[in-house]
């Protein structure tokens, strides 16, 4: 795709915007520009990352960050003593709802605080994935200090409900570093750069556990819908960033802060889809010989 066309795509989709809302529980969150957007893409037949939109533009990762994390502790304990921790199954359950056993899946927040009492600290995982994807991810305190201003968090009742389920041992500080990975942050070319590491599924068994994850529990309640509409594995963010895989070819990497009713960024969900249909387009073209079913 070319800026132009994405320079379109960005204007429809700023309309869809207005629909939306900021959310109003994290102080900074509910401060933020509702016009910014920006759209990454990285496709694995260029070497450039296609930008357009307000690319220098910052913001926290949040949710974003489980499938990473999912992938570093792949990567590094394998997966038996992984999913000894969480299950991998979707579920009709809110993002934040209090476990009555083992989590239902490292996408919703009680499977990534257990899955954050695994890290030593959150410099553990900014290294990693600025070490193996060339991004530039750091720790946004202002927003650490934002989100830690709530005195009534759900996940203080998540991390004591999982130390008495005997899960996690730790509860303050598995929840300290799943804060602290939450307010990673980055631009979408940052975005896009990390996904780098999830499009490739020959590189590693991990990878498609991850994308399957990913497509059965990333767009919280919504998530069979979404992957029954669009067919992506894709993971949203409450801060408005919202990432989708083609498996190898291509990851599409947005950012529109106001929400849907769920926690989904309008914006974001509507550029994936246009995007996903585009390039398709594009590589029907680029093969005007290729047999057809």
């Amino acid at each position: 795709m070319n800026e132009n066309n994405l320079q379109r795509l960005l204007r429809a989709a700023q309309e869809k915007a207005i629909q939306g809302q900021l959310p109003s529980y994290i102080p900074l969150l509910a401060q933020v520009d509702p016009q910014i957007i920006a759209i990454a893409i990285y496709q694995t037949n260029s070497i450039n990352i296609t930008l357009a939109g307000d690319t220098s533009v910052t913001f926290p990762l949040m949710s974003l960050i489980k499938p990473f994390l999912l992938l570093y502790l792949l990567e590094t304990l394998g997966i038996d003593e992984v999913f000894k921790m969480v299950e991998r199954q979707p579920t009709l359950e809110a993002f934040n709802a209090i476990p009555e056993s083992k989590p239902n899946n490292p996408m919703i927040n009680s499977g990534a605080i257990t899955l954050s009492s695994r890290l030593t600290s959150c410099a553990v995982l900014q290294n990693w994935l600025n070490q193996q994807s060339g991004a530039e991810l750091s720790l946004d305190h202002q927003m650490l200090n934002s989100v830690r201003s709530n005195a009534n968090r759900r996940n203080l009742a998540i991390a004591d409900q999982l130390k008495a389920l005997g899960i996690v041992p730790e509860p303050s500080h598995a929840l300290a570093v799943y804060e602290e990975i939450c307010c990673l942050q980055g631009n979408v070319q940052d975005l896009a750069k990390i996904a780098t590491l999830l499009i490739d599924t020959k590189r590693s068994l991990n990878i498609p556990i991850v994308l399957d994850v990913m497509t059965n529990c990333g767009m919280y309640e919504v998530s069979q819908a979404f992957a029954q509409d669009i067919g992506l594995p894709s993971k949203s963010s409450i801060s408005g960033a919202l990432l989708s895989i083609i498996p190898d070819q291509a990851a599409i990497a947005c950012y529109s802060p106001p929400l849907d009713a769920i926690g989904n960024s309008i914006a974001s969900i509507f550029l994936i889809r246009q995007v996903k249909s585009d390039l398709a387009y594009s590589a029907l073209s680029s093969n005007p010989n290729q047999e057809k079913n």
